[in-house]
């Protein structure tokens, strides 16, 4: 087994669908294929969406007998297990002893070391059953139809069902919710997204586990979408992470190990691009553990908007949330970030704006951008903060590379203080 790479397992029962998820999830995808011990080992390679192509190892055991308790004792089972950074467990939706089955799972888990902040997953199979009750495998692909609203309420009370029984194990408390339970359908090839989107936040979760080091500064940007944020890190810090100023590119989190040489100084810190603030209903609950997690060790957090955008309302929801449930504390240290300066400057004879180098920091136009930014939307949001004043909004264009570096010198003389 490669420990470099997130490792994905999958475990199951007889007949519970392991090896066609895996082809429906990543057939495309395959690098190599091992097989040993009763171990199908696939190498996968996936562009992991908004973010960049990741490697990772797709693991399926063999499957479990439940009458049995030496399934565990079999060869290379335990090291998989604990190697795991995602355990997918496929229960189907007929299954009628899911109270047995947990058992099962519980006193196998007990006595085992499982990685720290392993993703425990409920791949909850054959949900065609649940929603077509009549015979669904009968159904020709043109004759299925919307399920009906009582079978969509059956499905919904099983899955509740299922969370009561599992969320009793204590080894998966810090990731394991009712979202962790997905139901899905190989043949109505229904739910499948979700169910590799949880897979995905599992692999996102261990790769930024990885590369997360608590013993260095912390450095996070927040922001709406398409306010700059990665294309403010592309330009800081030489990387390449994938831009566009229309849809959004960054959804999942992306943790950076920064060290820079600056005014003759070494820097090192964690530097963490979240996913935009305020996309939709759902991307913020889908969000709300990452913007969490990291705001919450965030030494530096850079609160980013674009300069010509004039509606604030999401953003003082955003940060008020925050602060009122302590993620966002007073000691912390804030910069107000306006990127793109040079749309303040947009009209109908410079339709990309002019050139910034043209102008003083002093011009009517940024400084009145600057005192509407911070006067009339953040410093009321940020009253208890004694070190959020006007000097803590820094306006830059990176389209122009104009005060990136007075960027750059704020935040590193924020986290060496």
């Amino acid at each position: 087994m490669e420990h470099d790479k997130p490792n994905i397992v999958v475990i199951g029962g007889i007949e519970t669908g392991k090896t066609t998820t895996i082809q429906m999830l990543w057939e495309d995808f395959v690098t190599s294929y091992d097989f040993e011990d009763g171990i199908h080992e696939f190498g996968i390679s996936e562009m992991l969406e908004g973010r960049e192509t990741v490697d990772f190892n797709v693991y399926e055991l063999p499957r479990i007998n439940y009458t049995s308790t030496e399934w565990i004792n079999k060869k290379g089972i335990r090291e998989h297990l604990e190697s795991a950074d995602v355990i997918i467990y496929i229960l189907t939706c007929d299954e009628i002893a899911i109270n047995s089955r947990r058992n099962y799972l519980e006193k196998i888990f007990e006595n085992i070391e499982l990685k720290k902040d392993v993703v425990f997953l409920i791949a909850f199979g054959m949900a065609d059953w649940l929603l077509f009750p009549k015979s669904a495998q009968d159904f020709e692909e043109s004759e299925v139809k919307q399920p009906e609203l009582s079978d969509v309420s059956n499905l919904l009370k099983t899955i509740n069902l299922v969370h009561s029984e599992f969320s009793s194990f204590s080894k998966f408390d810090s990731t394991f919710s009712v979202a962790s339970i997905i139901p899905y359908s190989n043949y109505l090839e229904w739910n499948l997204d979700e169910l590799k989107h949880q897979i995905w936040n599992g692999i996102v979760l261990s790769i930024n586990n990885q590369i997360f080091d608590d013993s260095i500064p912390t450095i996070v940007l927040s922001g709406k979408t398409g306010c700059g944020k990665t294309s403010t890190i592309n330009s800081l810090w030489n990387k390449n992470l994938a831009t566009n100023r229309v849809a959004s590119c960054t959804k999942f989190p992306a943790v950076m190990h920064i060290i820079d040489d600056y005014e003759g100084k070494r820097i090192e810190f964690n530097l963490v691009d979240l996913p935009g603030i305020a996309e939709s209903l759902e991307a913020n609950s889908l969000y709300r553990d990452f913007y969490y997690n990291f705001i919450n060790k965030a030494s530096v957090l850079i609160c980013l908007t674009q300069a010509d955008r004039r509606a604030y309302k999401q953003d003082q929801l955003f940060y008020r949330e925050l602060i009122a449930n302590k993620i966002l504390r007073n000691n912390q240290k804030i910069v107000l970030g306006i990127n793109q300066a040079d749309l303040l400057f947009k009209d109908s004879d410079h339709l990309d704006g002019i050139n910034l180098s043209t102008i003083k920091e002093t011009d009517a136009i940024l400084v009145e951008k600057v005192d509407d930014f911070y006067d009339n939307v953040f410093s009321d949001i940020f009253k208890e903060f004694n070190n959020v004043t006007k000097e803590s909004v820094v306006i830059y264009s990176v389209i122009q590379n104009w005060h990136l570096n007075q960027l750059k010198t704020k935040l590193y003389s924020l986290i060496n203080n």
